[in-house]
């Protein structure tokens, strides 16, 4: 089956795949109709449309979750949907795992993507992102690079298609990234949903601003104690008590949806080059 083929589509992974950080997002109110799985869930619908066919979406990804409940608790619910097609993204909030349970996470991701293989479902996955656009987050780039070879390793040895978030150069910049400098920005969501698209040799891309070039995006020291004020602290906080970001949350899409694009302003969409 092509991807083009597809009609219907469960996104699995973490607060990225939820969609945090969009233009739109609010952290308890407005979930739908933001990140990059619910615009490629939108490219895939219009062009599921120009065949006359309908489709479907559910998006069941959590904020905080890690690679062993994406690739059990989450992968069990999206494939009793019996979709055709299911992104993965996870491992983002794995990367302090040590080194010795990485085997064991491996093994718990490839046996996951096998499900899924199984299934007779197509699979992507999306490998993570690099986090070098901030200063105080460059000693996790090597733990990031260690977590996304294992991604690659397994979707090389299972032929399956990876989006390469964590090569994307344009990710240094602050500006696709949301103010608290852990999630995508609605440019950054934008920008993995069209290399997504790209992956998947899809027809139809959302424009990208053209951002002009920004000489110096340093922060100010005012700015960083607010940010670490705002973010880092309760961050931290939520760790020593064992804590989730996304105790609580349920699924914004636990069952399949259509996605009504016209609702969503910065949902313009248009042919690939």
């Amino acid at each position: 089956m092509s991807y083009r083929d597809i009609r219907n589509y469960v996104a699995i992974g973490d607060s990225l795949s939820e969609g945090l950080g969009d233009f739109a997002f609010e952290w308890f109110d407005n979930r739908e109709g933001c990140g990059w799985t619910d615009r490629l869930a939108t490219l895939l619908t219009i062009q599921a449309e120009d065949s006359g066919n309908s489709f479907h979406y559910a998006n069941l990804a959590i904020r905080g979750s890690k690679l062993r409940k994406i690739m059990t608790t989450q992968l069990d619910a999206a494939l009793a949907l019996k979709p055709d097609f299911i992104t993965v993204m996870a491992g983002a909030n794995d990367i302090m795992t040590k080194a010795k349970k990485l085997p064991e996470l491996e093994r718990v991701y490839r046996e996951g993507l096998i499900k899924i293989q199984a299934s007779g479902a197509k699979v992507v996955v999306a490998n993570i992102m690099n986090p070098v656009h901030l200063r105080v987050f460059s000693p996790m780039a090597a733990r990031a690079a260690r977590m996304t070879a294992l991604i690659e390793r397994s979707a090389a040895e299972l032929g399956i298609d990876v989006i390469d978030v964590h090569r994307i150069s344009e990710l240094r910049d602050l500006r696709y990234w949301a103010d608290d400098m852990v999630h995508f920005s609605g440019h950054g969501h934008i920008m993995v949903a069209n290399r997504a698209a790209a992956v998947m040799g899809l027809e139809y891309r959302m424009p990208e601003a053209v951002l002009e070039p920004a000489p110096d995006l340093s922060r100010s020291i005012r700015e960083t104690i607010r940010w670490v004020r705002s973010y880092l602290l309760p961050f931290f906080k939520r760790k020593m008590s064992g804590k989730s970001s996304g105790d609580g949350f349920e699924a914004k899409y636990p069952s399949f949806t259509r996605i009504n694009h016209e609702e969503f302003e910065t949902f313009e969409v248009v042919l690939a080059a």
